[in-house]
């Protein structure tokens, strides 16, 4: 794979250079995703209205060595996984490279890209490939401890890209964190500041972003209220008899307190409010200590809590699961109607078998015990 990373990452840099889209990178902790999807709908809604040119972006998480470089030659070609595909895709990568170069194939006039990492430098890398013209970060948090060791080292990692950016750019950075003035003296461009978590961070984000643009405010207004949330990632699901809040397709603490203080907000007169969640992955020594903090954290925002994987033990869940297919399988005898459920945990927990069951139960439910361990 190292090699194909490497080959691709040589013709995408040549595309990047010939052919020089306007570049919008996210990066963060947490809302990467959603706040990709998010600002590349909008834009999407505004080339429709004549106002920007063709819009690509990341799709189906491809933010690292191999992903973002085949985002940028095979835009509009990756619906599925690409890893399956992998010989396919260094086939067809340099005939669509050339294509491209000498103009015989259209190519989007702005990329909207996702830049993950899993070890230092690794942002450097892919925004010295791909430099980004507006560089977001939405937060920091404990994510990739394994490697990146600490917050601090989190935050260096993350604000490579935002000094990836020249001073005729922009950066924008969320507020929910404690590393905030680091990255912001870092930045060569000027900087805006966004308050809000979550989708709240990614509507805001986009609003800066189009009015960086000079997209009117009325067109954004009508990008903004038809999008809709990415599978697995704080998607609401309303029932007549219960609330389903689909969150599962990755975590960290941090994703995970925001997700727990939505559940409590929201939780309408009435409705009980359920966590049920995965083990975090990727927390290095730190792990257990992150558990038993979320634990404590989540009986204060919810009125049932159930576990899953092994990690999960430590949140002293009123239930766990050894693994998400024993909770999916019973998790129909833990609800009742009117119930709030909130679904999360890393993906490697596999979070969304539990999410795919809830929502076929999302009605009124019988109330057994005795399920599960219970605490």
């Amino acid at each position: 794979m190292e090699r194909l990373a490497a080959f691709l990452r040589v013709l995408a840099y040549l595309v990047v250079r010939v052919r020089k889209p306007y570049i919008i990178g996210i990066t963060g902790s947490v809302g990467k995703t959603t706040t990709t999807e998010m600002i590349a709908f909008v834009l999407k809604t505004c080339e429709g209205k004549g106002l920007v040119g063709p819009v690509s972006c990341t799709e189906n998480n491809m933010n690292d060595d191999l992903g973002l470089p085949a985002t940028l030659l095979l835009f509009g070609d990756l619906k599925e996984e690409y890893a399956p595909s992998r010989f396919l895709t260094a086939c067809l990568a340099p005939f669509r490279a050339l294509q491209i170069i000498v103009g015989i194939r259209s190519y989007p006039k702005i990329f909207v890209l996702e830049y993950g990492t899993s070890r230092p430098g690794h942002i450097a890398r892919l925004a010295a490939l791909a430099r980004p013209d507006i560089a977001i970060v939405t937060t920091i948090g404990a994510a990739h401890l394994e490697r990146l060791k600490s917050l601090e080292g989190v935050a260096r990692e993350k604000m490579a890209l935002v000094q990836a950016v020249l001073p005729t750019g922009l950066a924008i950075l969320g507020t929910e964190h404690d590393f905030v003035p680091l990255i912001k003296q870092a930045s060569q461009s000027p900087v805006i500041l966004v308050e809000g978590k979550g989708t709240e961070f990614a509507a805001k984000a986009a609003r800066a972003v189009c009015r960086h643009l000079s997209i009117p405010d009325a067109v954004i207004d009508d990008g903004l209220g038809a999008f809709k949330a990415p599978k697995g990632r704080m998607n609401v699901r309303e029932f007549q008899d219960m609330v389903v809040i689909d969150d599962s397709y990755n975590a960290n603490p941090t994703s995970m307190r925001y997700g727990l203080d939505m559940l409590a907000v929201t939780a309408k007169p009435g409705e009980r409010r359920v966590a049920v969640l995965g083990f975090m992955a990727e927390l290095g020594e730190q792990g257990v200590q992150y558990h038993k903090e979320i634990g404590v954290y989540a009986r204060s925002r919810a009125d049932l809590l159930i576990g899953f994987g092994d990690l999960a033990r430590l949140y002293d869940a009123d239930y766990w699961f050894e693994n998400s297919e024993s909770c999916a399988a019973q998790i129909s005898s833990l609800l009742r109607p009117h119930d709030r459920v909130f679904i999360k945990g890393s993906g490697s927990a596999r979070g969304r078998k539990i999410a795919e069951r809830v929502l076929e139960i999302a009605q009124p439910l019988r109330d057994d015990s005795g399920i599960g361990t219970t605490r």
